[in-house]
C-alpha cells in the first residue's frame, strides 16, 4: 500500500487501462493480473505527468520448440536430420570423454508399432547428470562457460580447456547449451531425459514437450517450469502411456549400470520417419563422415595401414539400430563399419599427402592435403553424390575433431594454380584436404558453419610446415615441389600408342638424356586421339606456326603401349604458299531494310519486327546483344593467320507494349448484397506483359442485379473499380472495358451474393410424412435470408433430430440448401400398429433462427422380421432359437422346413428373391427349388460324440436368423478297441502305463457297454508274453477295462502282436519289443594273433566291440560308456560312448611301457556298474629307433674355483639304445657363492618329449684370498667412556675370515696376526680412543684363516672427542701371499661426559645426522615427478614413487613399458580417487584399489610346470614385478603392479626372448609380454620391432633406485633406538610420579586425613555394635 485516499461520492471518475479502455464489470473480470490502471475523471483526461508501467516479458515457448527450424532447414539443400542427430552424439561424446574403458553410444530408431509409437533414443555410458546438471541442460543457451554444477557458489569451478591433443580430438564438443534442445524438437515434439550420475543410487528424469508448453499457456501457468523425477534404477512403474511401452524394456536395462544418459524423443515428425527408414545408408554414411576421426583415430580409416579390428583404434563405439514392425528384421550398424563415407574415400584413394600447420591468435590448425592421381583412363578423385558443385573446394573443416559440414575452404595463396607451366591446372583439381582446428576458432550454435575461419587463415605469416617450422615462403616452395613430384611419379595420364622402336636423339643437349627415346605413332589424351600426319598449329604464339605431326617421343625403354604424364612431339613445319592476309575483309557493314534502322541502345516495344536477318519478333522483355561474325566457309574459323575477321555488335532493349487486355484480380469474399466491394483489373499488353492502364470508363453488367460503383483509380499496371454495390439475387457480374472506339474486351466474373441466415425452410408434400420402419427419411432443407433468398455463409450447419434417434447434420455453407437423410428409423411397433414421431430442424450456430417441426408416421415394415423351423417327419418338432438337440452320432436330420413372418405377424410368401437370401452354415450345396418350397438341406450329424456343432439359418446377412446346437450320442457297440500308452518295451521289462479296453460303435465312440463281470470273459495272447503278470480291472467311472503287467520274457526283438478277446469281439495291437538292458560286451573285430606291439607305437587294426543284452541280442543303448584298460603300460585310448547300433571302435594309437606280456581289457559301464567284458593278450617289444633314457658320466673329482668358468669334466654321454657323439658344452658362469650345486642334462627327442639325466652334484670352492672380512656385517657401534662394559664394547662375538673377492671364506691353511687400531674418519688430527690397557692398538692371532673376537672394548674414561666418528682397522700381518690382504674397517661413534637421557639424545642425533647427510645425500636415480596428493587420506601415492628398481637397464625398460601409468595416483578407495579427479578437473589419472581385480597367488614362469622345467630357458628370464622393491605397504603395492605388469617377463636380449617364446608356445602354453634389458619388447601376440616396441635411449622419468644397504641398517638401528628412547622416557616419568606420590603420602595433610579416617571407622564400628544389640 503506497497511499490511501478517498473520492467524493459526487465526483465522477473512471478506471482505464494504459490504452484508455474503460473498465466495466465484464471487462474487469477479463483483466489480467499485475495490470496497470489509471484513475481519471473522464476517459479523455490528459495525464498531468508521465507514468510508468511494470511489465514481464517471458520468451515464448516457440523459442525452444522451434529454435532449430530455420537453422537446420538452411543446410544447403541437404536433409538436415543427420546434423540434428550429430548434436545429440556430441553431447554423448562429451559425457563419455573421461571413460577409462569403451565409450559406447547407441542410436535406436524404434519404428515398430507393436511396442509403441515411433521414437528415437540416444544412449551413452558416460558420466551421467545430477539433478542440478539436468536442470542446467533444460535452460536454453546456458553454455558450459556459465552453468553451475554445484549447489553452493563457493564450490563453483570455472571451465577448464582440455590439454592439446593431435587433431584436437578432445571430445569437448558439447558447448553452447543450444544444440541439444534444437535437435530434439526438430526431430520430434517431446523429449524424455533419463540420466544416472556416477556414484548416485538414483536415476533422474525430466520431460519437455510442446503439448505441455501449450497446456500451461492455455491455463495461464508458468511455462518454464518442470518436474524432475528421482527414482531407483529399473523402476518403470511411472510409465502409464501405452504409446511409450517400449520404455519398460529401456528402463529394465538400467540395472547394473554405474552411470548413463538416455535421450528419448517421441512424437516424431512423419517425414523424418520416412527419411530414416528409406535413406538408412545415406544418413549413417553422413554420421560416419562427421565423426570419422573419432572412430578411426588421428590417421583416419586408412585400410592399408591397419585392419578394422586393430587394437590401436579409439575406444569409441557408435552403434545405430533401426527396428521396424515384424517380419522386417532390425538393421544394425556400427558406423566404424562404414567404408564409403567421403573421408574414407579420400584417404584410401590418395597416393600421397602433405601436412602443414597454422597458428592465428592462439588457435592452432593442423592441415593435410592429399593427392589423387590420374590413373590410366580416369581420375581417382572420389565423387561425392551429395555435392551440388561441379568440383568441391579442397579443404573440409573439422572443429575439435568433428566435421563442420557447411564450411569448406577452396584454397590458400600457396596452393593455388598461378599458371605455372610446369604444373597443369588439373593437378590442383586432384587435391583434397582437411583442416583440424581447436575451439579458438568459433562455429555457429548448431555446428554447421565456421564464423571466420577462412578470413583468419587468409592472413599472411600464418602457415608453417609441421616438421621444420618454415614460414610462408618455405611452405609455398615445399608444396610446389611436393605437387611436382606427385604429378611426375603418380599420374598416368597420356597413353602412348603404336610403339615403333627406340632411338637416340642427338638434338638433346644433355648427353645422358639422348637415349633411350621410345617412338609412337599416336597418343590418347583427355578422351581425344592424336595421330602422326595430322596438321597442327601453335597456340598463343606470335606468329602462329603451322605444322604436321611426324611422331611422338617418350624418354625410356618400352616394348609396347604405355601411360605417362607427358612426353614430346616431333612436328614438321609447313609454310603458307602465299600471304593472303591482304585480301581478308576489314569491316562488316550492316544495312536496315524498309528505312527502319535499329541504332545502338535502341528501345523497342515487344513484338517489334527485327528485320530480315532474324525472321522473328522479340517478345521477352530485357536487354539484348546481337553479334554478327565473319566466318570462313572451311572450318567455320573466325581467326585466320592470327588475325580476327570483322564482326558487328548491336545492344538494344525490349519493353512492354500498349494495353490490349485485362485480367480480373482477386475479389474479397464473401460478398453481401448492398455491401460495397472493389474489383481490381490487371492491364496486359498483347504478350501478357503488365502494361500501363489507359484512360477508360468501365461498364458493369449483370443479369438480375442492379450494379453501381463510386470511382475508378489506377496504380502501376492495375485499374481498380471501387465501391461496387449489388442489389437483387445472385448472378454473374460482367465487366466491359472498351480500349478503343471500335474494340472492346469483355471479361466475366462469377460471384455469389448472400445475406445473413434468417429462417429455415423444409418443403413438404405430405403431412404427416410417412416412412416404413427401418428405412431412412429424406428431407430437403433451405436456409433463407430476410428477403427469402437462399443464402450461403461460413459454418452454416442444419441439424435434424428425430424423436428417440441421434441427430444428423448437413453443411449448407456453399449452396445454402441440401438434402438431409436421417439414419434408418427403427422403433418397436406394438401389435403392428403405426407410430408417430416428432422431427425438429434447427441451426445450432444460429440462435436467432427459429427451429422447424415436422411429424413422421412410422408404418409396419413388410420386410421379413422373424423365422420359424419345423420338421415334417415329426409334426410336433419345432426348433426354438438356441435350442440343444441330442441325436445319434453319424445320423441324419431330414425334412426341415422354414417359414418367414413380417412385423405385423403376417406370413411372407417365399419368392425366388427371398429364397436367394436364405443362408445356412452347415453346407454350401443349397438347391433353390427346395428353398422356394421352404425346405432346408438335410443335416449330417457328426460322427464323434465330442463334436457338438452349431447350426444357423439366416435371412439377409443374419438380420433375421434362428440357431440351434446338435449334441451327438454313441450308437450301438460294434467292436473292441485297445489303447496303448506306449508302443515299445524292452525285453524283460514291463510295459509302461495301462492298456485301456473299450467297446466302441462304428465311429469309434466309447459306448460304456462293459460291466464289472466282463473281466471274466477277457483274455490276451502274444508270442513270448508272460501271461501270469497280466491283470484285467474294470473302472466304473469310465466303463473301461484297464490291462496291466504286460511283459515279454523271451524271443527275439521286433514287433509283437497282442490279441485281446471279449466274447465275439477281438482287438489287436502291435508292440515294438527292443533288446533288453545291456549285460555283456562282445568283440566283433580284432587284429591277428599273436599280437605284438612296438613300444610307443599303436595297433593298426581297430577293435570293434558290440553291446548285447543277457539273451545275446545287440543293444543300441548309448548310455553305456566303454573304455579299454592295458595294465602296467600307458596307452592313448580313452573312454567313449557307443554309437546308435551299440558298437564302439577303439584304435590304440600308442603303447608305452617296459618289454613284456600284457592284457588289453574292454570295460563297459551302465548305471556306474561294470558289465561282462572281453580281453585281448598282447606283447610289448622295444623300438630300436627311439631313446628312452639319458645317462651321463661325470668326473666328480673336478674342482670349480669361482674365478674360472665351467670347464668340461664330462667324460661320456650316452643314450639308451642309441649312439651319439659328444659336442663340448658351452662355458657356464660358476656361482659366486661357495657351496654344493647340481647339474642336469636334457635331450629333446622331439618337439614335446625331453629326456633328462640324473642330477650331478658339484662343489664350488673359494678363489684366492684377497681381504679380511666378517661373517656378517655388524651394526655401527656406539661407545662411551662409561664404567659399564656394555657401553664401551666395540665388537662382540665377531668372527673375521680371510675371504676371496666374492666374500667366500678361504685360506684355511693360513695363520698369522691381525693388528687392531683406531684412526680418524677423515684424517683429522683429534684425540683417539684407547683400548683396554690404555693401548692404541692390539694384536690378535688368526689361525686356519679365521679369527674370533669375543669382545673388544675401549678403556674406562677413554680419551676421544665427544660425538665424533672413528674407524676401527683390522689389518692382517705376517702372511706370505702374492697379493697383500685388504684390511677390514668398521665405523663407530664415540661419546663421553654424558649419561642417561642426554647421552642417548646425542647418540640419536648422531645417527640421524649420519642417516641424513651421509646416506640420503648420496647420488642415486630418483622418480622426478612431484606427487602433490601423497599423504592425503586414503592415497597410496603415484605409481613411480611406489617401487624401486636396483638395475638401471631393468628400471629403464619397465618404466617405458608402463610409461603411461607412471604418473597415475593410486588410492585405496574410489571416493578418494573421485576427490582427486574432481579437484584436478579430470586431468590427473587415478586408479582405486577397491576396484582392482585381486589375482591369484603368483604363478611360476611359463617354462615351469609342477615344479619342473619343461626346457632350459635362455636369457635368465624373470617376472618383471619381482625386480620391484616396495619401500612401504608391500601387499597393496604388489596388487597394483600385478594389475599393471601382469605376468610380463624380463629377459637378457631379443634373441633369447624369441627363443623363449617359441619354446613356450610349442608346449601349448600362452606366453605373456617379454621385455629385454636392451629395451626391446615382444608382445603377448609375438609382435616385435618398430618404434612402438623399442624403448628410447633417454626417458623423462623412470623408477628410482633403492638406498644402499647401510641405509636400511641405520633404519633398523634408529627404530630400535626410538623404541629404547620411548621406554626410557616412560621409565623416567614413572619414577618421577612414584617419587611425587610418596612425598604426597607423607605430607601433613595426608597424615591428618588418615587420622580422621581411623576415628570415623571406630565410630562406625560402635554404631554397628549398638544396632546388633537392638536387634536382639
Amino acid at each position: 500500500m503506497l497511499q490511501e485516499f478517498e473520492i467524493d461520492q459526487q465526483e465522477p471518475f473512471v478506471l482505464v487501462t494504459t490504452d484508455r479502455t474503460v473498465l466495466d464489470f465484464d471487462k474487469f473480470e477479463d483483466l489480467q493480473d499485475e495490470s496497470t490502471l489509471h484513475l481519471l475523471q473522464n476517459e479523455d483526461q490528459a495525464p498531468s505527468v508521465a507514468t510508468k508501467e511494470c511489465i514481464k516479458f517471458t520468451p515464448h515457448y516457440d523459442t525452444v520448440v522451434k529454435s532449430g527450424m530455420y537453422e537446420y532447414y538452411a543446410s544447403q539443400g541437404q536433409n538436415p536430420l543427420p546434423y540434428t542427430l550429430a548434436e545429440l552424439i556430441d553431447n554423448a561424446l562429451s559425457a563419455t570423454a573421461k571413460n577409462t574403458g569403451m565409450r559406447t553410444i547407441e542410436l535406436r530408431m524404434l519404428f515398430d508399432e507393436t511396442i509403441g509409437k515411433p521414437a528415437v533414443i540416444v544412449l551413452d555410458n558416460g558420466c551421467g547428470m545430477t539433478s542440478e546438471q539436468l536442470k542446467n541442460w533444460a535452460v536454453f543457451r546456458l553454455s558450459k562457460f556459465n552453468r553451475k554444477n554445484v549447489k553452493f557458489a563457493s564450490e563453483q569451478e570455472g571451465y577448464v580447456r582440455p590439454d592439446p591433443v593431435p587433431r584436437s580430438l578432445n571430445s569437448d564438443i558439447s558447448y553452447f547449451g543450444v544444440g541439444g534442445k534444437q535437435a530434439v524438437f526438430y526431430v520430434g515434439h517431446s523429449v524424455r531425459m533419463i540420466s544416472k550420475p556416477a556414484g548416485s543410487p538414483n536415476v533422474h528424469e525430466l520431460i519437455l514437450s510442446e503439448e505441455e508448453f501449450k497446456r500451461k499457456e492455455r491455463n495461464k501457468e508458468e511455462v518454464y517450469n518442470g518436474i524432475i523425477t528421482n527414482r531407483m534404477p529399473g523402476n518403470s512403474s511411472h510409465v502409464k502411456n501405452d504409446d511409450e511401452r517400449f520404455l519398460h524394456a529401456l528402463i529394465a536395462e538400467e540395472s547394473g549400470k554405474a552411470s548413463f544418459t538416455a535421450v528419448v524423443i517421441t512424437d516424431i515428425q512423419p517425414n523424418h520417419v520416412t527419411f530414416l527408414k528409406d535413406d538408412f545408408e545415406v544418413w549413417t554414411r553422413q554420421l560416419a563422415h562427421i565423426y570419422h576421426y573419432y572412430i578411426h583415430g588421428v590417421n583416419g580409416n586408412d585400410l592399408s595401414s591397419h585392419p578394422a579390428n586393430s587394437n590401436d583404434l579409439p575406444k569409441i563405439d557408435i552403434q545405430i539400430t533401426l527396428r521396424e514392425k515384424p517380419p522386417r528384421c532390425p538393421r544394425v550398424i556400427n558406423i566404424r563399419e562404414v567404408e564409403d563415407d567421403m573421408q574414407s574415400l579420400y584417404i584410401n584413394t590418395a597416393a600421397d599427402r602433405f601436412e602443414f600447420m597454422a597458428e592465428q591468435d592462439g588457435g592452432t590448425v593442423e592441415g593435410i592435403i592429399r593427392y589423387h592421381p590420374f590413373l590410366y583412363y580416369k581420375e581417382t578423385y572420389p565423387e561425392d553424390p551429395s555435392a551440388v558443385q561441379e568440383r568441391k573446394p579442397i579443404f573440409e573443416c573439422f572443429w575439435n575433431g568433428r566435421l563442420i559440414p557447411n564450411t569448406k575452404v577452396s584454397d590458400f595463396y600457396w596452393c593455388t594454380w598461378n599458371k605455372d607451366p610446369k604444373l597443369p591446372e588439373e593437378c590442383y583439381r586432384r587435391l583434397s584436404g582437411v583442416l583440424f582446428t581447436d575451439d579458438r576458432f568459433k562455429v555457429s550454435n548448431n555446428k554447421l558453419t565456421f564464423m571466420d575461419l577462412e578470413q583468419r587463415l587468409k592472413q599472411k605469416e600464418t602457415f608453417s610446415l609441421g616438421l621444420c617450422q618454415q614460414k610462408q615462403r618455405g611452405i609455398e616452395k615445399e608444396f610446389k615441389q611436393w605437387l611436382q613430384s606427385c604429378h611426375e611419379k603418380l599420374d598416368k595420364q597420356i597413353q602412348f600408342l603404336g610403339y615403333k622402336g627406340t632411338i637416340t636423339r642427338t638434338d638433346v643437349a644433355k648427353k645422358k638424356m639422348q637415349q633411350p627415346w621410345g617412338t609412337f605413332s599416336s597418343i590418347q589424351w583427355d578422351g581425344k586421339k592424336y595421330k602422326a600426319g595430322q596438321f597442327v598449329k601453335s597456340v598463343k604464339t606470335q606468329p602462329i606456326v603451322y605444322g604436321k605431326v611426324v611422331q611422338f617421343l617418350l624418354f625410356g625403354s618400352y616394348k609396347g603401349d604405355v601411360f605417362a604424364t607427358g612426353g614430346e612431339v616431333e612436328v614438321a613445319l609447313v609454310r603458307l604458299t602465299q600471304d593472303i592476309t591482304h585480301i581478308l575483309p576489314d569491316i562488316l557493314k550492316v544495312d536496315w531494310p524498309e528505312s527502319n534502322p535499329w541504332p545502338q541502345n535502341a528501345v523497342r516495344p515487344a513484338g517489334t519486327p527485327f528485320g530480315k536477318i532474324l525472321d522473328y519478333c522479340l517478345t521477352d522483355l530485357g536487354k539484348y546483344t546481337m553479334t554478327l561474325n565473319t566466318m570462313l566457309s572451311e572450318g567455320n574459323l573466325t581467326v585466320l593467320g592470327g588475325r580476327s575477321l570483322p564482326s558487328y555488335t548491336l545492344n538494344f532493349t525490349i519493353k512492354e507494349g500498349d494495353a490490349e487486355r485485362f485480367v480480373i484480380g482477386p475479389v474479397s469474399s464473401p460478398l453481401v448484397v448492398g455491401v460495397p466491394f472493389n474489383i481490381p483489373l490487371m492491364i496486359k499488353d498483347g504478350y501478357d506483359h503488365p502494361a500501363k492502364p489507359p484512360d477508360l470508363t468501365p461498364v458493369l453488367q449483370c443479369s438480375g442485379l442492379d450494379l453501381s460503383y463510386e470511382k475508378v483509380d489506377s496504380s502501376g499496371t492495375t485499374l481498380t473499380i471501387r465501391g461496387v454495390k449489388a442489389r437483387g439475387k445472385q448472378a454473374k457480374v460482367r465487366t466491359l472495358s472498351p480500349l478503343s472506339e471500335d474494340t472492346s474486351f469483355p471479361e466475366s466474373l462469377r460471384l455469389c451474393f448472400s445475406g445473413k441466415p434468417h429462417s429455415l425452410h423444409v418443403p413438404r408434400k405430405d403431412n404427416p410424412v410417412t416412412a416404413m420402419n427401418g428405412d431412412p427419411v429424406k428431407f430437403n432443407v433451405e436456409v433463407h435470408d430476410e428477403a427469402g433468398n437462399i443464402t450461403a455463409n461460413p459454418k452454416q450447419i442444419v441439424r435434424c433430430q428425430v424423436q428417440g434417434h441421434p441427430p444428423v447434420t448437413i453443411m449448407c455453407s456453399s449452396t445454402g440448401a441440401g438434402h438431409l437423410v436421417t439414419n434408418p428409423i427403427n422403433v418397436k411397433l406394438i401389435k403392428g400398429e403405426p407410430q408417430k414421431l416428432n422431427v425438429q430442424f434447427d441451426m445450432p450456430n444460429q440462435k436467432n433462427v427459429v427451429s422447424v417441426m415436422r411429424e413422421l408416421e412410422v408404418l409396419p415394415s413388410t420386410r421379413v422380421s422373424s423365422m420359424e423351423l419345423c420338421s415334417r417327419d415329426d409334426g410336433n418338432l419345432k426348433l426354438k432359437n438356441k435350442e440343444r438337440i441330442e441325436w445319434p452320432a453319424g445320423g441324419m436330420l431330414e425334412n426341415l422346413f422354414y417359414k418367414l413372418y413380417d412385423e405385423a405377424g403376417r406370413v411372407v410368401p417365399i419368392t425366388a428373391e427371398i429364397a436367394s437370401k436364405i443362408k445356412v452354415n452347415w453346407t454350401a450345396k443349397v438347391y433353390a427349388e427346395d428353398l422356394i418350397r421352404g425346405k432346408l438341406p438335410d443335416i449330417q450329424v457328426p460322427t464323434q460324440v465330442k463334436e457338438e456343432r452349431f447350426y444357423q439359418v439366416s435371412y439377409q446377412d443374419q438380420s433375421v436368423s434362428i440357431s440351434f446346437t446338435i449334441v451327438p450320442h454313441p450308437d450301438e457297440p460294434a467292436q473292441l478297441k485297445a489303447t496303448l500308452p506306449e508302443n515299445s518295451v524292452n525285453l524283460g521289462e514291463t510295459l509302461d502305463g495301462n492298456i485301456i479296453l473299450d467297446l466302441v460303435d462304428q465311429y469309434d465312440n466309447v459306448t460304456k457297454a462293459l460291466t464289472s463281470t466282463c473281466v471274466k470273459h477277457l483274455s490276451v495272447e502274444a508270442e513270448g508274453l508272460d501271461k501270469s503278470a497280466v491283470t484285467f480291472m474294470w473302472q466304473e467311472s469310465s466303463g473301461s477295462v484297464v490291462v496291466t503287467g504286460v511283459r515279454f520274457q523271451s524271443g527275439t526283438p521286433g514287433p509283437k502282436e497282442l490279441c485281446f478277446t471279449y466274447k465275439s469281439y477281438v482287438a489287436r495291437v502291435i508292440v515294438e519289443v527292443s533288446p533288453g538292458v545291456p549285460a555283456q560286451l562282445k568283440l566283433l573285430n580284432e587284429p591277428e594273433k599273436p599280437l605284438q606291439v612296438l613300444n610307443d607305437h599303436g595297433i593298426a587294426t581297430p577293435f570293434l566291440v558290440q553291446l548285447c543284452d543277457e539273451w545275446g541280442n545287440p543293444s543300441p543303448d548309448q548310455r553305456v560308456v566303454e573304455k579299454s584298460v592295458l595294465f602296467q603300460v600307458k596307452t592313448s585310448v580313452t573312454s567313449q560312448p557307443v554309437n546308435s547300433e551299440g558298437k564302439a571302435s577303439f584304435t590304440v594309437n600308442s603303447v608305452n611301457g617296459p618289454k613284456g606280456y600284457y592284457q588289453l581289457i574292454f570295460q563297459g559301464l551302465f548305471n556306474k556298474k561294470c558289465i561282462s567284458s572281453p580281453s585281448v593278450n598282447l606283447t610289448v617289444i622295444p623300438d630300436p629307433n627311439k631313446p628312452v633314457s639319458l645317462s651321463v658320466e661325470y668326473d666328480t673329482s673336478a674342482k670349480f674355483p669361482r674365478h674360472l668358468s665351467h670347464t668340461n669334466p664330462l667324460t661320456e654321454l650316452s643314450v639308451t639304445e642309441m649312439i651319439f657323439f659328444f659336442l663340448p658344452y658351452r662355458d657356464k658362469e660358476i656361482p659366486q657363492q661357495v657351496g654344493k650345486y647340481t647339474i642336469k642334462f636334457s635331450l629333446q627327442v622331439d618337439k614335446i618329449k625331453v629326456l633328462s639325466s640324473n642330477q650331478i652334484p658339484i662343489n664350488v670352492e673359494a678363489n684366492q684370498p684377497v681381504k679380511l672380512g666378517p661373517d656378517s656385517q655388524p651394526p655401527t657401534p656406539v661407545v662411551s667412556y662409561s664404567e659399564s662394559i656394555a657401553g664401551r664394547t666395540l665388537v662382540e662375538n665377531m668372527t673375521l675370515n680371510i675371504m676371496d673377492s666374492y666374500g667366500n671364506p678361504t685360506g684355511g691353511n693360513l695363520d698369522g696376526k691381525v693388528n687392531v687400531s683406531i684412526k680418524n674418519l677423515s684424517g683429522e688430527n683429534k684425540p683417539l680412543p684407547l683400548f683396554e690397557g690404555k693401548t692404541s692398538s692390539c694384536q690378535l692371532s688368526l689361525k686356519g684363516g679365521k679369527l674370533h673376537i669375543p669382545r673388544l672394548t675401549v678403556m674406562e674414561k677413554s680419551p676421544g672427542e665427544d660425538g665424533s666418528s672413528y674407524t676401527l682397522v683390522f689389518k692382517p700381518e705376517g702372511f706370505t701371499l702374492s697379493t697383500p690382504l685388504e684390511p677390514y674397517e668398521l665405523l663407530f661413534h664415540f661419546y663421553n661426559g654424558m649419561t642417561g637421557k642426554a647421552s642417548f639424545s646425542t647418540v640419536w642425533a648422531g645417527l640421524k645426522l649420519l642417516h641424513e647427510y651421509e646416506i640420503l645425500k648420496m647420488p642415486r636415480r630418483v622418480f622426478s615427478v612431484n606427487d602433490p596428493h601423497r599423504g592425503q587420506q586414503d592415497v597410496l601415492g603415484m605409481v613411480g614413487h611406489l617401487a624401486f628398481v636396483q638395475d638401471d637397464t631393468a628400471a629403464r625398460v619397465i618404466s617405458w613399458h608402463i610409461y603411461g601409468d607412471m604418473d597415475c595416483v593410486i588410492t585405496r578407495t574410489t571416493e578418494a580417487a573421485k576427490r582427486i579427479y574432481d579437484s584436478t578437473n579430470g586431468r590427473q589419472q587415478v586408479m582405486p584399489l577397491d576396484t582392482m581385480f585381486k589375482g591369484s597367488v603368483d604363478r611360476p614362469l611359463p617354462h615351469i610346470r609342477n615344479g619342473r622345467k619343461l626346457f632350459e630357458p635362455p636369457g635368465n628370464p624373470v617376472h618383471a614385478r619381482q625386480l620391484l622393491m616396495f619401500p612401504q605397504d608391500h601387499d597393496s603395492c604388489n596388487n597394483v603392479f600385478r594389475s599393471l605388469l601382469g605376468e610380463t617377463i624380463l629377459i637378457d636380449d631379443l634373441d633369447s626372448g624369441n627363443s623363449y617364446r617359441k619354446a613356450v608356445v610349442q608346449n601349448n602354453i600362452p606366453c605373456p609380454t617379454i621385455l629385454t634389458r636392451q629395451g626391446e619388447r615382444i608382445s603377448s601376440r609375438g609382435k616385435f620391432g618398430g618404434a612402438n616396441n623399442k624403448a628410447p635411449a633417454m626417458l623423462r622419468y623412470m623408477f628410482g633406485a633403492p638406498y644402499p644397504q647401510q641405509y636400511y641398517t641405520l633404519q633398523d638401528q634408529i627404530g630400535l633406538l626410538s623404541e629404547y628412547r620411548s621406554l626410557l622416557e616412560k621409565k623416567l616419568t614413572a619414577e618421577k610420579e612414584r617419587s611425587d606420590c610418596l612425598q604426597q603420602i607423607q605430607s601433613p595433610e595426608m597424615l591428618k586425613k588418615q587420622q580422621d579416617m581411623d576415628e570415623k571407622a571406630k565410630q562406625l564400628e560402635e554404631i554397628n555394635r549398638q544396632c546388633g544389640k537392638a536387634t536382639e
